[in-house]
């Protein structure tokens, strides 16, 4: 079987691009603010990428995120695939009127796909929930597994929007001063928007093209629980199916775990438990939504493109807004960063509907 490789990452958050992004982390910034421009009816801190001049929801809005995201990936063989994830996209544009709506979900791969150059058919648009990004990654690496591509290029975005924003305003789920995830006094998430990109190949076309290698694929998992349409199940189940899935069933070691880690009650529990669960002594975890907000369909993309980041930097950045960890057996910190206990890390996300997604992504074949 292929081994399956990171090749180059890219991310647009809150907190500026990559780098900024990376280093805005490390110092336990957070880019949450409130905005009116975040149209609540009450203020509710809320992450929002910066100079995007349009209104949230929009076409518009969408489409400048986008453009900026493609100014930072390289030219591709043609023959890529592309793989795109998003809960709603420009969801706005259904609420002023009879359509043509454009910016909608599956717009967006035949947009990026013309915009890349990438001529292919093998383009895929997932909406999985807050689980979107990391499902799309494990898509295209089964495509590489099977040969049917030389390259994968998986992008994730959302925007803030009124829709969405008052959604989860309704369901009482938004914090009202940050998101603090894992704190003993978390009070709700906090929303953002953003997008990211990872363009996935295996070793040997790699090596053929000459492009670098940031980490292996080592494992990936995916379950759903089924329990609850917004609820994650109490006893973790999904979750700790997927990770044994990830791990080999714990054969697999893991150094660090990118938790999704929202802030609300029931999930951040939910997430405690199954690390609990399936290690003795857990390896760290950080979330980085204290800092960025929940990006929904972009989430999975953007922290898998953090924790490989990570990995390469050897440490978990804070977790912003934790003040004081409701497991104090599970290793993790609000102010300073926390080294990989092995080159390896887990990104894990979980959506509406039960779902629950993990890839792990290792430094070299010795951590398999």
């Amino acid at each position: 079987m292929s081994t399956i490789v990171v090749s180059m990452t890219g991310v647009e958050t809150a907190l500026g691009n990559g780098e900024a992004t990376w280093q805005g982390l490390l110092a336990g910034r957070s880019g949450l603010r409130t905005d009116p421009r975040a149209g609540l009816s009450d203020s509710r801190p809320v992450g929002m990428v910066a100079e995007l001049p349009a209104p949230i929801g929009t076409d518009k809005r969408l489409r400048t995120l986008l453009d900026r995201l493609l100014a930072t990936i390289p030219i591709l063989p043609p023959q890529t695939a592309l793989f795109c994830a998003t809960t709603k996209g420009a969801v706005d544009e259904l609420l002023d009127g009879p359509g043509p709506w454009p910016g909608q979900p599956q717009t967006l791969s035949g947009y990026l796909g013309r915009q890349l150059g990438l001529g292919g058919s093998d383009h895929l648009v997932t909406s999985g929930a807050c689980a979107s990004g990391t499902i799309a990654v494990m898509q295209a690496a089964t495509r590489l597994q099977a040969g049917a591509c030389p390259a994968a290029l998986v992008i994730g975005v959302d925007l803030l929007s009124r829709f969405v924003l008052e959604g989860f305003a309704s369901l009482q789920a938004l914090s009202a001063n940050g998101c603090r995830p894992f704190d003993a006094a978390r009070d709700g998430l906090s929303l953002g928007e953003g997008g990211g990109w990872i363009l996935l190949t295996t070793a040997a076309e790699a090596a053929n093209r000459q492009w670098p290698i940031l980490a292996q694929l080592a494992g990936f998992g995916i379950s759903c629980d089924a329990s609850h349409i917004t609820a994650p199940c109490r006893h973790a189940s999904g979750l700790i199916r997927t990770l044994q899935q990830a791990t080999a069933n714990g054969r697999k070691k893991v150094g660090g775990i990118n938790a999704h880690g929202t802030g609300t009650s029931y999930n951040d529990a939910m997430e405690l438990l199954a690390f609990s669960r399936v290690w003795e002594s857990p390896p760290p975890v950080h979330s980085v939504k204290g800092a960025i907000g929940h990006c929904l369909g972009a989430a999975g993309v953007i922290e898998a493109a953090i924790a490989v980041r990570s990995l390469t930097e050897g440490v978990l950045p804070p977790t912003v807004g934790l003040r004081q960890g409701e497991n104090a057996a599970i290793p993790m910190h609000g102010n300073t960063p926390l080294p990989l206990t092995a080159p390896s890390i887990i990104s894990c996300n979980s959506g509406f509907g039960g779902i629950n997604a993990a890839l792990l992504f290792s430094k070299d074949s010795g951590s398999r």
